[in-house]
């Protein structure tokens, strides 16, 4: 890496006007603390800037600030006029090697921003401005600066949640070695919904936990993979997995942490499973189609319920293969087949398809079977339907033959009928009435006043009737459209609802009086 102390040593001390300074566009400093910058424009205004800032020329009375960004801020809020500058002469890449060692030498730089500083050297696209001499220049491995480095391709919301401190450096450089397109999703994974003295709350996971998610949820196990890892053929924009960064296992100076050999980009994993599968279909061109999903639709690949995969097993010397599980053994029917969808796409494996098999699908009914139940299903239901419209026939013929007014029995028999849909509370309420005694916690009360009401007359019975059919109307309004149904029929039968009302007012009336009169007998006692 190419010194810049010659080009720092050709300099100017000068004091310049505030306004013709501007910030630096590559400078790495993202944070600045508010309160800070009031406690340093406070100490300009009474002592003075007393370290000058680095500037260059960038045309005549016009100044970048290379290092000294805060003291500018704090300048502009103490109103000062003018500041003493240093100014050198600087190339871009010399300027942003000075903002790079200048912030390493801050106690508080954020880990992004140094991020950002290393970036920065590095896209200057410079033989001199490798990995390993911004390292050795840094006094850093070569690990953490690639590591740091990661961090700047962070996605704005979680740099701008990494700059806040609202996830620490372990959090913000697991996420940042995933895509773009995986890193929200990560993020949101390293929070946990917890309830707390203030309500519901997100609480940062420690970063492990976060590693152990990511690696069970976004990094894809290359092991697994159906296709052939080396073939550079397959996808050739990607090329082989073998020396790909993409590639854990390949990778591991960044993925140091991650114990099995996985892939971090889901979209070129995907696109290899396609082309694996389209590749193998038309080589193999008989093979069955298969699904992992329970049912499929007709012309679809056949669903789990259609086919029994197999794991076939060689049999022991001993003759002892009679007792392995029926998915360990074969049979003429056994066919390769290569799954179509979910966690196993593309990988190839044995099945049996046949419903008629007797190893793998002994408990499938024959067609012959199936045909038989089905007939008598359908005897089943034709019975069925016989007898339902038989007994609607019967009952058309009884309303035919109804007399007017309702005989006893007929009417005994809508008593009944409704005492049988009487609720638990209504029951006490009507035995009273008809002065029938129930006992508490009794099932019998339904049975008591069926027995009752068999001993009325055609008269009684049709007060039982009205009795119950109002029952609802009684302990509360049941208005349709506006009509109270207890006062029609009150109306009807000329009912004095006024004058009740007047008597009922007047028994609560007295049983008030008496009941204020009891504690003063009471105490006059």
């Amino acid at each position: 890496m190419p010194n810049t102390q010659s080009a720092v040593n050709h300099h100017e001390y000068r004091s310049v006007p505030v306004a013709a300074l501007i910030e630096s566009a590559s400078n790495p400093r993202k944070r600045f603390d508010d309160k800070s910058l009031e406690e340093l424009a406070a100490s300009f205004k009474t002592q003075g800037v007393l370290a000058p800032l680095l500037v260059r020329e960038l045309e005549p009375s016009k100044y970048e600030v290379v290092a000294g960004a805060r003291r500018l801020r704090a300048a502009r809020i103490a109103e000062l006029d003018s500041i003493p500058v240093r100014i050198v002469k600087l190339t871009d890449a010399e300027a942003i090697e000075a903002q790079v060692v200048e912030n390493l030498q801050r106690e508080d730089i954020h880990p992004l921003e140094e991020a950002l500083g290393f970036k920065s050297l590095l896209e200057l696209g410079e033989p001199a401005y490798t990995i390993a001499n911004i390292s050795a220049r840094a006094g850093k491995s070569e690990a953490y600066v690639y590591g740091r480095i990661k961090l700047a391709d962070l996605i704005p919301p979680v740099a701008e949640a990494f700059l806040k401190d609202q996830i620490t450096i372990g959090h913000a450089l697991l996420i940042a070695k995933l895509p773009a397109s995986q890193q929200q999703e990560a993020f949101a994974a390293a929070f946990r919904g917890m309830w707390t003295s203030e309500g519901n709350s997100q609480v940062l996971i420690p970063a492990r936990e976060l590693a152990v998610w990511i690696e069970s949820n976004i990094l894809l196990q290359l092991a697994s993979a159906p296709f052939d890892k080396q073939d550079e053929k397959l996808v050739p924009d990607a090329g082989s997995c073998a020396n790909c960064p993409k590639r854990t296992g390949f990778n591991k100076l960044l993925f140091a942490d991650v114990r099995k050999d996985s892939c971090t980009d889901p979209q070129c994993f995907r696109s290899k499973i396609d082309a694996h599968v389209a590749k193998t279909l038309e080589s193999k061109p008989t093979l069955v189609q298969i699904s992992s999903a329970w049912n499929s639709r007709e012309g679809a690949p056949l669903g789990r319920n259609q086919y029994v995969e197999l794991e076939i097993k060689k049999a022991k010397a001993n003759g002892t293969a009679a007792k392995l599980p029926a998915a360990q053994k074969p049979c003429d029917k056994m066919a390769e087949a290569i799954v179509m969808d979910g966690g196993k796409r593309g990988q190839t494996v044995k099945v049996c398809a046949d419903p008629n098999c007797r190893i793998h699908h002994p408990n499938t009914p024959s067609p012959q079977q199936v045909a038989k139940e089905r007939a008598e299903e359908r005897r089943r239901i034709e019975k069925e339907k016989l007898a339902i419209t038989l007994r609607h026939r019967v009952l058309a013929t009884i309303l035919q033959r109804v007399s007017a007014p309702l005989k006893k029995a007929d009417l005994l028999t809508v008593a009944h009928y409704l005492i049988s849909r009487l609720s638990y509370n209504q029951i006490p309420a009507v035995a009273k009435r008809h002065k029938v005694e129930v006992k508490k916690d009794s099932d019998s009360g339904q049975e008591l006043l069926a027995k009752q009401v068999g001993n009325y007359d055609e008269t009684e019975l049709c007060r039982v009737l009205l009795e119950i059919s109002l029952l609802d109307s009684a302990y509360r309004r049941s208005a349709t459209d506006g009509e109270d149904t207890l006062l029609s029929v009150a109306k009807r039968y000329r009912v004095d609802v006024e004058k009740l009302q007047k008597a009922v007012a007047v028994e609560f009336a007295a049983k008030r009086d008496k009941k204020k009169a009891k504690p003063k007998a009471e105490t006059a006692a």
